[in-house]
């Protein structure tokens, strides 16, 4: 490469990243406005929808659990004080607990890690494209970073203090380290995802088809998905520690359990619900407020192409050609829309549009690659060899 190819691509990505730090900017100032002018439930109306399980649960966890003993904002007055939320992991709780911790316990402090992350993830995405690539990819993190800023679920679910933007973050990570062929790493952020709430746990699926695909049917593919598999369950181990040692190890495995098997079953009639198709339509969403209205509503014309391309590649990848499943953003959101299909179809019929948040990052990525394979580039297994597994 000569001097003046090296300065072109250090000036596009500088371009890029000027350019995406407007995308991050956008989201954040967006969730906060949201996140500072709409009223919920619980006290003083102070809890936007489900805040009242999550935060309640979170505050208990900083009290009784870690010994806080600072001030505390009043509890929602919806949940019994035994409370925990055990039914979902305790990641996202200790998060905003150590925000309570640190900025003091008040509404709009619950919901600044949700807003921090949300504006992080296009520049988490723009960043792990674009980062040691040439300007094709540098272009192509630009426009999947613009993608990402552009999915209205981002920006809502970034504005309250519930337990799927802390998914759909580490996800990001996730996935932009499975982009650089790091899929150990990735396990890592799979783990932690899945710490934040179960559906982190699709993740699992794209991991052990990505090792496939670079693997082929081989002992040292099954050797991988082992160390992926144990990385996992080691992390989510380590973030319940603070569980186990204060409530007991059999007692939280039996809440872990009974938790998993209510996520397979309908809740009583209520919100609004859709099925998993029906959230690539906006298909009745899930209403958060209505002081003002707040619909956790998806972006169709993101979320139809996305879905489009991901399966045209994917098929591509199980009847033609393997490698193309080495294009990571098709083989996370197949995985993650496969498995909403598999717990809808075991049984929960009322899924929430807000769940879909996790699909932003892996729908940003599906449609760079397509376009990227329109425009005569080569797969992910041919293009960003940059690093190991």
């Amino acid at each position: 490469m000569n001097l003046n190819t090296e300065k072109l691509k250090r000036i596009s990505f500088i371009i890029g990243f000027i350019i995406t730090i407007g995308f991050s900017y956008m989201v954040g100032i967006s969730a906060y406005h949201i996140a500072t002018t709409t009223n919920g439930g619980g006290y003083n109306n102070s809890y936007i929808s489900d805040e009242i399980y999550y935060v309640d649960s979170a505050r208990r966890i900083l009290v009784n659990v870690f010994g806080y003993k600072g001030a505390t904002y009043p509890y929602s007055g919806e949940t019994l004080s035994t409370y925990y939320n055990f039914e979902h992991p305790p990641l996202a709780k200790y998060i905003i607990a150590l925000s309570m911790a640190l900025l003091g316990d008040k509404p709009i402090n619950w919901r600044i890690p949700s807003i921090l992350m949300a504006s992080l993830i296009p520049l988490i995405i723009y960043l792990g494209i674009s980062i040691k690539n040439d300007i094709k990819w540098i272009f192509l993190g630009t426009i999947a970073a613009m993608i990402s800023s552009s999915d209205h679920i981002l920006i809502v679910m970034g504005s309250v203090a519930l337990l799927d933007i802390y998914a759909a973050f580490f996800l990001t990570i996730a996935i932009v380290m499975a982009f650089r062929k790091r899929l150990l790493l990735s396990a890592v952020f799979v783990g932690l995802s899945a710490a934040s709430k179960e559906t982190g746990l699709f993740g699992v699926l794209a991991l052990i088809i990505l090792i496939f695909a670079l693997y082929g049917k081989k002992a040292e593919a099954l050797r991988k998905i082992g160390e992926v598999i144990l990385i996992i369950l080691a992390v989510i181990l380590v973030v319940y520690i603070p569980l186990f040692y204060h409530f007991g190890v059999l007692n939280i495995l039996q809440q872990t359990i009974g938790g998993l098997k209510w996520d397979l079953q309908s809740r009583p009639p209520g919100p609004p619900t859709s099925s998993p198709s029906g959230w690539l339509f906006n298909v009745d969403p899930f209403i958060l407020s209505y002081s003002p209205l707040l619909e956790a509503s998806t972006t169709p014309v993101i979320e139809v192409p996305a879905m489009i391309s991901a399966i045209s590649i994917f098929i591509t990848c199980l009847l033609y050609k393997r490698e193309y499943c080495c294009n990571v953003g098709s083989v996370f959101y197949v995985s993650i829309f496969l498995g909403f299909w598999l717990v809808y179809l075991s049984g929960n019929r009322t899924l929430y549009s807000f769940y879909s948040v996790i699909l932003t990052p892996a729908a940003a990525f599906t449609l760079i690659e397509a376009l990227n394979l329109i425009i005569g580039g080569k797969n992910g297994k041919a293009e960003n060899n940059n690093s190991s597994i």
